[in-house]
C-alpha cells in the first residue's frame, strides 16, 4: 500500500471515528464567536492518481483546494473579522497540528497546547479567536478509473463464482475523496475550544456545491445565529 493510500484511510478512519455532534471545550460558544475570528489558512493537502494509476501529493490541486474553500467562506455569514494567508512553514504547522488533534479521543482535544507560532501570529493581529481549516482528499485519471473499476468488477464476479455466488456485494475503486476538518484557536487560553469534521465524502475536491455543503455541515452551530 503506497503512502498516498495509507495517509487517505488513515484519514478516513479518523474521521468515522470523530463524526458526529461539534465539540466545544473550556466554555466556547457560538456566541463568543461574535467577537471575531482570524481564517488562518486555509491549508489543503489533495493527491491524484494518474492514469498508469501512481499517486502523488498534487501541488496545484492543493493550492486550488485553498482558493476554493476561502471563496465559499466569504460567502458563508460567518463571524470572520479577517483571513491570513499562511507561509509554506505555517502551512506544515497547521497540516501536523490538524492531523495531531484529529487523531486524539474527542474528548481530549482542548486539552492540547496550541502551536506557539499561531498564538503569536493571533496576539499580532489583536485577535482571540483563530479559525484552522485543513482539508484533504484525492482524485484521479478517469481512464485509470474505468480500468480499476473493471478489474473490482471481474474481481468480484470470480469471487461470487468461487463462493456459490453468497458473496454479491463487492467494492470499486475510489474515484474521489473529500474531507474538511476546522478547529477554533483560542490565544488567551491556549488551547482548541472548537472542532468539527466533515462527513466523509465521495466527491470531487474542487467541486464547489459538494464543499459548500461540508462547510455548512461542519459550521452549522455558526450559521444559525
Amino acid at each position: 500500500m503506497k503512502k498516498a493510500h495509507i495517509l487517505l484511510l488513515l484519514s478516513l478512519v479518523l474521521t468515522l471515528s470523530s463524526c458526529g455532534a461539534a465539540r466545544y471545550y473550556a466554555g466556547f460558544t457560538p456566541e463568543a464567536a461574535k467577537k471575531g475570528m482570524v481564517v488562518l489558512g486555509p491549508s489543503s493537502v489533495q493527491y491524484y492518481i494518474d492514469k498508469q494509476n501512481k499517486e502523488a501529493y498534487d501541488d496545484s490541486l492543493s493550492t486550488a483546494s485553498e482558493s476554493l474553500i476561502a471563496t465559499v467562506l466569504e460567502e458563508l455569514n460567518l463571524p470572520v473579522s479577517q483571513r491570513v494567508q499562511l507561509d509554506s512553514v505555517q502551512k506544515e504547522e497547521a497540516v501536523a497540528f490538524m492531523r495531531f488533534i484529529t487523531a486524539k479521543d474527542k474528548k481530549l482535544r482542548g486539552d492540547y497546547p496550541i502551536p506557539g507560532l499561531f498564538d503569536e501570529l493571533l496576539e499580532s493581529k489583536g485577535q482571540r479567536y483563530g479559525l484552522l481549516i485543513y482539508a484533504d482528499g484525492m482524485s484521479r485519471d478517469t481512464k485509470g478509473y474505468a480500468k480499476e473499476v473493471a478489474k473490482d468488477v471481474l474481481l468480484g464476479v470470480a469471487t461470487a463464482v468461487l463462493t456459490m455466488g453468497t458473496m454479491s456485494v463487492y467494492g470499486t475503486s475510489v474515484y474521489c475523496v473529500s474531507h474538511i476538518y476546522v478547529a477554533i484557536l483560542d490565544s488567551d487560553t491556549d488551547r482548541v475550544v472548537f472542532y468539527n469534521s466533515s462527513v466523509p465524502r465521495e466527491s470531487h475536491p474542487l467541486k464547489p456545491n459538494p464543499v459548500r455543503k461540508q462547510l455548512e455541515d461542519v459550521f452549522k452551530d455558526f450559521l444559525k445565529q
